[in-house]
């Protein structure tokens, strides 16, 4: 089987496609796992994507489909695989869906993880990172004995600034309209899977693969 999982920030895609290939029995595919093999191997690809990458522009489609198209050859995926996040702004569903097709394969799911925007903001806004160990609290869900203070190693805790209210938002922003498109294309072909977020990925993964 070959499922997609797309999901706003704080939906825990990564999560969820990690329980949905283990209950598979098949590996997980993303776009950062893709770029960070060919960065590894200093293939012409990677070049040509931290050329982009460097200035801050999205990665070229055909680059990138390059890169797509050499990883679902390689052989671990053949059974099948869980494709982590994509497609993306840069990969619209109905162009990867022509790149499977030339491998003679196709997605048979798309799972949608739906996620209010305000649930987003709580469960991203609320995270803090201590300065000294790198630890991630939350300050609600997984807060510290003492406010402002790592319980591990007593360090100053900080909020990142990806993780402020005015970055989220704005990121949101973005992803919102560009899944739109990824999601009606497979709502269309009648793949699309909408579940609840908030659940957990066993719940998710249950619910999907029942």
């Amino acid at each position: 089987m070959r499922l997609a999982v797309l999901g706003p920030p704080g939906s825990e895609r990564e999560q969820v496609a990690d329980a949905l290939a283990a209950r598979l029995g098949v590996p997980v595919v993303s776009l950062a796992g893709i770029v960070q093999a060919e960065v590894r191997a200093d293939s012409p690809a990677a070049t040509q994507a931290l050329r982009h990458m460097r200035v801050g522009e999205l990665v070229p489609e055909h680059v990138l489909l390059g890169m797509i198209r050499s990883r679902l050859s390689q052989p671990d995926v053949a059974p099948g695989f869980v494709l982590d996040g994509l497609p993306n702004r840069s990969v619209q569903g109905a162009t990867l869906d022509a790149v499977l097709s030339d491998l003679g394969v196709a997605v048979d799911g798309v799972i949608d993880l739906v996620l209010a925007d305000a649930e987003v903001l709580r469960r991203l806004a609320g995270r803090r990172t201590c300065r000294r160990c790198g630890r991630l609290w939350h300050t609600e869900f997984a807060a510290p004995t003492r406010p402002g203070a790592c319980d591990g190693c007593g360090g100053e805790l900080f909020r990142r600034d990806d993780d402020s209210p005015e970055r989220i938002t704005t990121g949101l922003g973005s992803y919102r309209p560009a899944s739109a498109v990824v999601l009606d294309h497979y709502r269309a072909l009648g793949k699309l899977v909408s579940v609840d977020a908030t659940l957990t990925p066993a719940e998710i993964t249950a619910k999907v693969l029942p």
